[in-house]
Order: structure tokens, then C-alpha cells, then sequence
């Protein structure tokens, strides 16, 4: 994707941000390579990453003179692709950026690990200038396409979120695909599921670098040690960098679920914890910036939002919660109240695309009666032009009107298409009501 961007004649700076370890590094590697495989000279490239002190110490703006004279010594020319590594710990590094890119006008691409520093940096001097892509834990089916586990070589195309916001048939007829997939496939497609759940999609916990006894403690020192206790604390005022740890630890715990910063506010302070309102907002603030949580505001958007309205946080990756509580509830075998947040936790990491909005609804069935029953939708994916998917998560054997009601009403209200229901097992498109019944595998596999 952005490979093809940088090879445009005029292209706007590209932003990688995500968190630590999920192969932004690996990513630039992979853009020289595809740079010089297009017929570009690869004294043209320059790479620089800013996690080595003697680079910080050097500068951006002196680092491309010297590349630049290089250039011009070897006589040369033609645009710079310019690759910037953990460029956020570089000081000043927006000015710098801005000035290189409107001055040299190099083709530029930046990680960075803090997203909240990025952004603030984007915001600050390089407005206008801009385009970000999210860089999260591996997807599941990523984790199958960049392995290939003995057996699993074999994977149907993958399809678009946005095209089945916009109902498009030929996507949902994808699922049919993939159900039909030999047994013994979707067998072995099932246990790389079940590590997944476990584990997450960080590509070390995958690429055998890792001991298997040791992921846990790897997932523990990489997000929970380093992110928390170091990075955040070091770019931002964490003036209690225990009550930080401790909102993810209850994140982790309610991961799927609504969350009031008051009542968390509440909680720490039993705790123990010197806890306000505005100071555990702040704090959620950087964790969703950091890339490890993800919040969900209600659907439809109020004009004005509150913090006195709770937001359904997950966890952007569950690999993280199972690694901090040493395992997790089994998949299959747990009941549906027990393992449907974790559920969630999974389905979330799909839901993510250029022009959608994730929301989730809460409402009373009658908007005009306090006292009726309140409907409930998992996510609701919206496109740009204010077409909606609903999609609802039932993780059991078995799947009863009363199940889905509440989604039903929810399409007839706001005049959705259709609805998708993630199951355990089922698959089954019932064109009456216009849902289409998901297994949770056959979901995860198609994107």
C-alpha cells in the first residue's frame, strides 16, 4: 500500500505509528527493497533510524545534507526516498521534518511507536501534509499469510470491511467460500485460531523467535514493563505512573465492556489511588494513543460528547490481558457471558478501514420511554456517506430470536441493509430478516 503511494511523482508524507514490536522497522526494510526492485538507485534511499543516540546528536536537517552532498559527489539525481525510524525521539522532529520535505522535497516515511507524539506532531507543523496508516498486532489471517503454518498455505481472498458496509454481495458471498473449505482445513484453520486467542498478533509470539514457554513473559516486559512503566511516563506528565499501570490491569480485565471514567475514577480510588475524573480520562488518552486500547463512542454521535457517557473500551490486542492473568477462559468450552467480551476483544481487530467510523449502541427500544427495554448492538461500522453495518456478536450454540432483537430494531430505526451476527458455529444467511450468521473463524479468516 504504501509502496505504491511512494511511487507516485507527487506523494504527501507517510506515517506508520503503532505500537512497539509489531514490525514497523521490518516494514521500512521492506520499502527499500521495493524501491530498489522499481529501478531506483539505492544511493537514492536513506534510512535513519533515531533510536540510536550518535543519530539523535547528528540531527535530521545535517543528516540529509551529508546525504544529499553524497548524492551530488556521485553524480546522482532525481528524488530522495527518505525512511524515518522511532522518528518521535528525534528533538523538534516535526520543525526538522517540515523543513526537509518543503525544502528537498524527498519522498518521506515516518514510524513512530507513541501515535499520541505523532499525532500531536502532525497537528502542530505538519498539517495538511500527512497521511497515516495504523500499524496494530498482526490479524489473524496476517499471521497465517506471513507464516504459513503446515497445511494453512491455502487461504480464500480476503475481502473489505467497507465493501460489506456497502452491501456489497459479492463480499458476502466470500463467507460462503470459506465455509465450504475442506474439513480438515477448517479443522487446522480452528487450532491457529485457538493460539491466536491465547496469544495475540505480536509476529514474534509467530515467527519462532520467541520460546514458546517464554511468550507471556514476552508480551509482559514488551507492553506491559516498557510501554507503561518507560515510554509513556517518559514522553508524557505521568505523575503516577502505578495508577496508569493499574487503569490497563482494569481495562484488561473489562476489555469489551462499557466503561464510565467516573465509576473507574471511583474504583482506583478505593483502590488507593489519587484519582479524579479529568486525570483517568488523560490517562485512557495516552493508552488509546499508544495503540493499546481502542474506544467506541455511542451511535448515533451525540452533537457533544461527555466524559459522563461511557465508552466501550477493548484491549487492541488480547494476547496482552491473557499473558498479564497467565491464560484465559477456554473458547470453546466457556460459557457465552464468560468468554463474549474476549469474543469481541477478537471481532474489534478486524473492524478498522480509510472512511469507517466503529461505533456501538445503547439505547431504550422506545427512545420516547425511559422504562422500555434497552437494545444493545456489539459495533456499528459506519461509511462516510452515513450507510451503516450493524454487527453482533453471540458466541453459543445456539442462537434464538430473542437474540437478535435488539439488532433487528436497531436495523428497522436507523434503515441499515442488513446485520451480521458472529457466532460460534452457525453460518446462514436469513434473507427475511436480512441477517447473515458468521462463525467467529470464517469472520476473522475473511480480512
Amino acid at each position: 500500500m504504501i509502496a505504491d503511494v511512494i511511487g507516485r511523482p507527487v506523494a504527501l508524507i507517510q506515517v506508520i505509528r503503532g505500537p512497539r514490536q509489531v514490525g514497523k522497522t521490518t516494514s521500512l526494510y521492506q520499502l527499500v527493497e521495493a524501491w530498489i526492485e522499481a529501478g531506483n538507485n539505492p544511493l537514492r534511499c536513506l534510512l535513519i533510524r533515531f533510536d540510536l543516540q550518535p543519530l539523535r546528536e547528528a540531527g535530521l536537517l545535517e543528516l540529509v545534507r551529508w546525504h544529499e552532498q553524497r548524492c551530488a559527489d556521485a553524480k546522482v539525481r532525481g528524488k530522495s526516498l527518505l525512511l524515518l525510524d522511532e522518528v518521535h525521539k528525534l528533538p523538534h522532529w516535526d520543525e526538522q521534518v517540515k523543513h526537509v520535505f518543503d525544502t528537498a522535497g524527498p519522498k518521506l516515511v515516518l514510524t513512530g511507536s507513541s501515535s499520541v507524539l505523532v499525532v500531536r506532531g502532525q497537528r502542530e507543523s505538519l498539517a495538511g501534509r500527512t497521511s497515516t496508516l495504523d500499524f496494530p498486532p498482526f490479524l489473524f489471517r496476517e499471521v497465517l499469510e506471513a507464516w504459513k503454518p503446515a497445511g494453512l498455505d491455502q487461504l480464500p481472498e480476503p475481502i473489505s470491511i467497507r465493501d460489506l458496509v456497502a452491501g456489497d454481495l459479492e463480499s458476502r458471498g466470500r463467507f460462503e467460500e470459506i465455509h465450504c473449505q475442506p474439513a480438515q482445513r477448517l479443522l487446522m484453520w480452528r487450532r491457529a485460531l485457538d493460539r491466536y486467542y491465547n496469544r495475540g498478533g505480536y509476529p514474534r509470539l509467530h515467527s519462532g523467535e520467541v520460546d514458546d514457554d517464554h511468550w507471556a513473559d514476552y508480551l509482559v516486559e514488551t507492553v506491559f514493563d516498557r510501554v507503561l512503566g518507560v515510554d509513556i511516563p517518559d514522553l508524557f506528565p505521568v505523575d503516577q505512573p502505578q495508577l496508569l499501570r493499574h487503569i490497563y490491569l482494569e481495562l484488561a480485565r473489562r476489555t469489551g465492556q462499557e466503561v464510565s471514567q467516573g465509576g473507574l475514577a471511583q474504583d482506583c480510588t478505593v483502590a488507593g489511588f489519587r484519582a479524579t475524573q479529568p486525570l483517568i480520562g488523560r490517562y485512557i488518552h495516552y493508552l488509546a494513543g499508544a495503540l493499546l486500547i481502542r474506544e467506541y463512542r455511542r451511535y448515533p454521535l451525540a452533537h457533544r460528547s461527555t466524559a459522563r457517557v461511557p465508552v466501550k473500551i477493548t484491549l487492541s490486542d488480547l494476547g496482552v490481558r491473557n499473558a498479564i492473568f497467565r491464560g484465559a477462559p477456554s473458547l470453546w468450552k466457556s460459557p457465552p457471558e464468560i468468554v463474549g467480551p474476549l469474543v469481541e476483544t477478537l471481532v474489534q481487530t478486524v473492524l478498522r478501514g480509510i472512511g469507517l467510523q466503529i461505533h456501538f449502541f445503547r439505547d431504550f427500544s422506545n427512545p420516547d420511554d425511559r422504562r422500555s427495554a434497552i437494545d444493545e448492538v456489539d459495533f456499528v461500522a459506519e461509511a462516510l456517506d452515513g450507510t451503516v453495518l450493524p454487527i453482533e456478536v453471540k458466541f453459543r450454540k445456539k442462537i434464538e430470536r430473542g437474540d437478535v432483537a435488539g439488532l433487528l430494531r436497531f436495523m428497522e430505526r436507523f434503515r441499515a441493509p442488513y446485520g451480521i451476527v458472529v457466532t460460534r458455529d452457525q453460518h446462514e444467511w436469513k434473507a427475511k430478516e436480512r441477517l447473515l450468521f458468521v462463525p467467529l473463524l470464517e469472520f476473522l479468516m475473511a480480512f
